[in-house]
């Protein structure tokens, strides 16, 4: 029997929740799974909110050989010529406008601005999201002040889910939801990045690329933030704690996050 090729295929992969259990390091049924499926002809993408430097370390051992997708949608980077390929921007002084508000009506809110090279922290110490010191982000504590003429790629809202549905009403009453999209990537997370930006929309740009535009795609996601992704896919799926909108969005779901998805893929999908 002739061994199981993957070279019509396109896998792109959301890391926490997903790859990933939260808070954890990738189990190695994925790891081998991974590698197997890139041996055999696959081509092996992430698609995350995280920054480059923050998703490394949980890829370690694993071959990445197609652009990945990083801060939701707003950058598209080679990680193996460590070269980014494409990037979208907040753009405006409204930005500066919105964070302030959030700065003095929420004051214990954690508040972050995206950078291309890190995440800028603008809100007090004290208010710091745990998950940002245990999981290889590189942190700069600053002011709003310091980031205006900074170029943005994302802007993220750290604080109580009842407090971030008062943001969502701040910005629509100062025209944010005009210039970004916005989303939950957990229930305390609320991100805003470029228009029409999205997992889904940059996946669209790393399939239209020559290498690539002749594979089939399947994309994995458990949150809002995946949605678009598993929509774009041929097969979008979904690990079966994922949340109801991410559910309704897939193709196919896979057992719970703790059992690696990788090796249940490649026996029950391809």
């Amino acid at each position: 029997m002739s061994e199981k090729r993957y070279d019509d295929i396109l896998l792109i992969c959301d890391l926490d929740g997903t790859l990933i259990p939260r808070y954890e390091m990738i189990a190695e049924d994925n790891v081998r799974a991974l590698n197997t499926f890139t041996a055999a002809g696959g081509v092996f993408a992430v698609a995350t909110g995280r920054t480059p430097e923050s998703a490394l370390p949980y890829l370690d051992g694993i071959t990445i050989n197609a652009p990945s997708i990083f801060f939701n949608g707003a950058m598209l980077k080679d990680l193996s010529a460590d070269q980014v390929l494409e990037t979208r921007t907040l753009e405006g002084d409204l930005w500066r406008t919105f964070a302030a508000r959030i700065l003095y009506q929420f004051p214990r809110a954690c508040v972050e601005v995206y950078t291309q090279e890190q995440c800028n922290i603008i809100s007090p110490k004290e208010n710091d999201d745990p998950r940002l010191e245990e999981e290889f982000y590189s942190v700069n504590h600053t002011t709003l002040r310091d980031m205006e003429d900074a170029t943005w790629l994302k802007f993220f809202i750290c604080d109580a889910p009842i407090n971030l549905s008062f943001i969502e009403r701040l910005a629509k009453e100062l025209g944010i939801d005009q210039c970004s999209t916005s989303f939950y990537s957990d229930a305390n997370y609320l991100e805003f990045v470029p228009p029409d930006t999205s997992k889904g929309a940059m996946a669209e740009v790393l399939h239209a690329m020559p290498a690539y535009t002749e594979r089939r795609v399947i994309a994995c996601g458990d949150y809002e933030n995946d949605i678009e992704l598993l929509r774009m896919a041929d097969i979008g799926i979904a690990p079966e704690d994922a949340s109801k909108d991410a559910k309704g969005a897939a193709d196919r779901i896979a057992p719970p996050c703790r059992e690696p998805i990788v090796p249940w893929i490649l026996r029950e999908i391809l």
